[in-house]
């Protein structure tokens, strides 16, 4: 058993207290070194990357360290990676839109962007992505000298070919955007036999489409979607192995993170997808890193500019990420936690609290806990100001592409 699974484990009830094992020591920060690669896996479970099998990540975690309870700043793709960038939370920067039947969405705000930065200070900048979300009409693209559009199949030979061509002297930063985790999923013949997953399931030329799942009409549809999940986190795994031997010329010299955007509910709460909601199966995702020294026990996704950039030797000034509170929005719900322990969920205003060191499936609200947070909320939001308005140019999607990722089902819903 990896030392990332033992700790994660350890911390399942969020303690501020660990143990004194490899976790707790002090580690000296690192020089600065030349590249970044960040990776990011859509709709990667925290929960689910610890009790599969993933060797590679497992070995990463190992090698640098890791975040035991991590945080996605909101629960879907646009607002969490616009987190990412900027280092802003989705209430600094303001985008918060739906998904659904909605398919015009408003530009990114002009707010720095990690990618802006680095290449204004001589970095190349290249971004690879599989979600068409992340296309550069909405601003995704600033900063980068390329911002791809690749499969997850091809990205790591695309990245190889790419490394090859870089010369002595220059510097890089590389962000790559797998979406094997998210909908349809398509799982290997090998990984499917592993978790018992009938062809019925996988067959379709479409894939494993989350509706399946959400509409649960079909004896054994949520069981059948869980273990295909299962089993693309452990392609995935993979899949970020064959990233790394892309970058061996130059791994020893790069910082690596691995995160997610947001998690995904499997049946947890009556629901699939990543829908509208902030439960713990949704906010809390893998975050590893090496070449960064040492980590929080808890942090958000927006921590991410601040972190490669003093790992590569960038002084710039981002914006505050403090451990905590960890905050996850989507629309008019929100996630706050002040501990990593008691964590608060407003939905339409409404407050309930849940201790996830003894409620992780967050089942049993504890009514005497919500002023506390109410207090806690009232603070945070102090803290970063008010909600900017979104910009309003806007940029249209193809309701086909909707489909494919499965945010429209054939009948528009």
């Amino acid at each position: 058993m990896s030392l990332f699974l033992i700790v994660t484990l350890l911390f399942g009830g969020c303690s501020r207290n660990l143990p004194a094992d490899e976790k707790s020591r002090p580690r000296p920060a690192p020089d600065p070194r030349a590249h970044a690669l960040v990776i990011v896996v859509d709709t990667l479970r925290a929960d689910i990357a610890t009790e599969v099998d993933t060797p590679v990540m497992d070995s990463l975690a190992e090698e640098g360290d890791y975040v035991p309870r991590a945080w996605s700043s909101g629960t879907w793709t646009v607002p969490s990676v616009i987190s990412l960038f900027t280092g802003m939370s989705v209430r600094q920067h303001g985008w918060n839109h739906p998904t659904g039947n909605v398919a015009s969405f408003p530009q990114i705000p002009p707010a720095p962007t990690l990618a802006e930065v680095l290449k204004e200070r001589g970095f190349v900048t290249d971004g690879y992505y599989a979600n068409d979300f992340l296309k550069g009409e909405l601003g995704f693209s600033r900063g980068f000298d390329t911002w791809i559009r690749t499969s997850d199949l091809h990205v790591a030979e695309r990245l190889a070919h790419d490394v090859e061509t870089w010369t002595d002297g220059e510097r890089h930063f590389v962000y790559v955007h797998l979406l094997n985790p998210h909908s349809p999923l398509r799982p290997t013949e090998s990984t499917r036999t592993k978790y018992k997953v009938n062809k019925k399931w996988t067959d379709d030329p479409k894939g494993f489409l989350i509706g399946v799942c959400k509409r649960n009409r079909l004896e054994g549809a949520r069981e059948a979607y869980g273990a295909a999940y299962r089993a693309v986190v452990e392609d995935t795994d993979a899949m970020i192995g064959d990233l790394l031997k892309a970058i061996a010329p130059v791994r020893d010299d790069t910082v690596i993170i691995v995160t997610s955007d947001h998690g995904e509910l499997l049946g947890e709460h009556g629901f699939c997808g990543h829908g509208h909601w902030v439960w713990e199966q949704l906010t809390r995702v893998p975050f590893i890193a090496v070449g960064v020294g040492r980590l929080p026990d808890t942090t958000t996704i927006a921590s991410v500019p601040s972190l490669v950039s003093r790992s590569l030797g960038i002084d710039y000034q981002w914006p505050a990420t403090p451990p905590l509170p960890l905050v996850s929005e989507r629309e008019e719900k929100l996630a706050l936690t002040i501990d990593g322990q008691l964590k608060g969920i407003w939905h339409d205003e409404k407050l309930s609290v849940y201790d996830l060191s003894d409620d992780p499936l967050e089942a049993e609200p504890l009514p005497e806990q919500v002023q506390k947070l109410q207090e806690a909320r009232h603070v945070w939001e102090d803290s970063v100001g008010p909600r900017p308005e979104a910009t309003k140019e806007t940029t249209d999607f193809d309701p086909e592409v909707l489909k494919a990722l499965g945010y429209l089902q054939e009948d528009g819903q």
